[in-house]
């Protein structure tokens, strides 16, 4: 799955376009003091792509090999889930297509290395807690909490999507009422939530150790972070309104919430809450880039497709599969410096 963006990075290499996301990521690591005390941590976040960019011999290049790889691995996660779901594996390639085929996803795998790499993990967190939450599965729930652990030493904006999946296990969880039940309930929190939520409270009692404050290194990487500069809730409507604009380029999403309305009303969390994620880590100043946001949207569109669609909701589905591949081609919405790459690329 991964050799096609293999190429793709070896021919933007061989062309001479530089990733500079993927350059400034590795000067970054390479200009850490890692030696010389641990004044180093305020200016280290996220730790886990900051360490892989300073242990890969081959610079940016490198990078860029690195981010094929995890996008082939997000590419065959994705059609995996696909066909648990009851999707031909005929079908499950072409749907996904619809996503991988375009500028914006040839972007990410290539050219940025910490989206897709954060990309990745929020995918295996959230596919194995689809698997936790429906089938109780206990190995998923464990390999979820990790991913969203992994996932938070890389992007500042996963510790939302953590919670959410905690409160998604709450929500689904029958009979709480039950002491019993409600045990299991907790525990199944606790699984989901407490490696992220370690791993976010051991970075900041580490970077206040030994530099004095709580934020360091999440100011340096997020500078807006609890800024709200016009205000609390023009902070919101201004997350509102972007997010609002990526879900026109992930039109699925919309479906799906719909298909899975008519079946199980409260199973419609599965699509409204990462969207409320995105908002919410807009609005506190700690956001996924634009690349990543709309490529979450649109795979997570195909990963809470319900089972056995009709006949109507097949016909829909490729409507909308259709019409997301056009608006991913569209250039006058999206990230401007994908289609500035592309066309270079051209």
């Amino acid at each position: 799955m991964a050799l096609p963006f293999v190429a793709l990075g070896e021919l933007t290499s061989r062309l001479g376009l530089t990733a500079p996301l993927n350059a400034q990521l590795h000067a970054h690591a390479v200009a850490l003091e890692w030696t010389s005390g641990l004044g180093w941590v305020s200016q280290s976040y996220p730790p886990l792509t900051l360490a892989i960019a300073r242990a890969l011999p081959g610079g940016a290049y490198a990078l860029t090999i690195a981010g094929a790889v995890c996008a082939g691995i997000l590419v065959q996660l994705t059609i995996e889930r696909l066909v648990l779901r009851s999707v031909p594996l005929r079908v499950a390639p072409l749907l996904v297509a619809g996503v991988v085929f375009t500028p914006v996803f040839w972007y990410g795998a290539t050219q940025d290395f910490g989206a897709i790499l954060t990309l990745t993990l929020l995918s295996v967190a959230l596919t194995r807690l689809l698997d936790f939450v429906v089938n109780r599965s206990t190995e998923s729930g464990f390999v979820a909490g990790l991913a969203f652990g992994a996932a938070t030493m890389c992007s500042p904006a996963v510790p939302m999507f953590a919670l959410a999946g905690g409160l998604a296990t709450v929500l689904v969880s029958a009979e709480t009422h039950r002491v019993r039940e409600f045990a299991r309930t907790r525990a199944a929190v606790a699984v989901i939530v407490f490696p992220a939520a370690a791993a976010l409270a051991g970075w900041m009692f580490l970077q206040w150790r030994f530099t004095g404050s709580w934020v360091a290194s999440f100011s340096h990487q997020s500078p807006g972070v609890f800024t709200f500069r016009s205000g609390a809730a023009a902070a919101l409507t201004r997350a509102v309104s972007l997010t609002a604009h990526d879900l026109v380029l992930a039109p699925v999403l919309v479906i799906t919430a719909a298909f899975v309305l008519r079946r199980r009303p409260l199973g419609s969390l599965a699509c409204v809450l990462p969207v409320a994620c995105v908002i919410a880590d807009r609005w506190l100043g700690v956001p996924l880039s634009q690349t990543a946001t709309v490529l979450l949207l649109a795979v997570m569109g195909l990963t809470v497709l319900p089972q056995h669609l009709t006949t109507s909701e097949r016909w829909v589905l490729w409507l909308g599969v259709v019409a997301q591949f056009a608006a991913l081609w569209y250039q006058r919405i999206g990230d401007p410096a994908v289609w500035t790459w592309f066309h270079h690329l051209v």
